[in-house]
């Protein structure tokens, strides 16, 4: 794995990226400095090293920086190629490309490929820049085999009827064939739930939030379909008036603020029937 990482200024300079919290923005330098050379790293690790927590690490999933692949938080650098761009020759293959694949599905990778020469500089060792001019055009070679991963068809068959099914009772237009909808929802279908436990979530949220224009924003796959899944599915319903009621209360006892406020009402606790 090679020794030095770089960035792209089309990523790490946009409004987009600055305007996320300064620990996630941290989290995510660190994440890209540590990955392999296929863009992966465990990011639980990363976490610990930077005493950031996990709501950072979702804020770059939001933000579609990340994928998480695993309840162990190995994670993959979805722009990793605009940063980084590994000599085949040099380049390792990760021990995780597997469950990137299945999780993700088409995904770009750069082949490894062994090469020996003989007489080979240091900088060429750490593929600064060949000896060969023809050479230092060389484009890395991709893996046809993949860069083209077939996702059984019933896993198809259940994003398009997830989605569908938000769509319908949310009156939204999410697709169901983006990467970052796919691997959220193959990940919750790996822990074991099922096509009706999709539904449920959705027929909770959409009656819980459709109303509140607080609280509508967050009718979407990236939300519904994340890591607080399981508790979606096993609360109890919340009505947009007794939210009004739950925070002008809390704030009155309390002091919280709206936004801590919201992350309680995000995780259905405390919240009076």
């Amino acid at each position: 794995m090679a020794t030095k990482r770089m960035f792209s200024k089309t990523i790490i300079c946009t409004t987009k990226f600055l305007k996320m919290s300064h620990a996630a923005q941290n989290l995510y330098v660190q994440l890209c400095m540590n990955a392999d050379d296929d863009g992966i790293v465990e990011a639980y690790q990363i976490m610990l090293l930077t005493r950031t927590t996990t709501e950072h690490l979702e804020e770059l999933v939001t933000h579609d920086y990340v994928h998480v692949l695993n309840d162990d938080y190995v994670s993959y650098i979805d722009d990793w190629l605009v940063h980084n761009t590994i000599d085949s020759r040099y380049k390792r293959d990760s021990t995780y490309q597997s469950l990137l694949i299945e999780v993700v599905g088409e995904v770009p990778l750069i082949e490894a490929t062994t090469r020996i020469r003989k007489n080979v500089s240091p900088r060429e060792a750490h593929g600064q820049h060949t000896s060969d001019p023809r050479e230092a055009h060389e484009k890395p070679t991709r893996n046809p085999r993949k860069d083209k991963i077939s996702i059984d068809k019933d896993s198809k068959d259940k994003y398009i009827y997830i989605v569908d099914y938000l769509n319908e009772k949310a009156g939204t237009r999410f697709k169901p064939n983006t990467a970052k909808t796919k691997s959220l929802i193959n990940a919750r279908l790996k822990e074991g739930f099922s096509v009706e436990d999709f539904k449920t979530v959705i027929d909770k949220k959409v009656e819980e939030w459709k109303n509140d224009v607080q609280m509508s924003k967050y009718i979407r796959p990236e939300t519904l379909f994340g890591t607080k899944f399981e508790g979606y599915l096993n609360a109890k319903s919340c009505t947009g008036t007794t939210r009004n009621r739950f925070i002008n209360f809390q704030q009155r006892e309390t002091g919280q603020t709206e936004d801590e406020l919201e992350n309680l009402l995000l995780d259905n606790k405390n919240v009076p029937r």
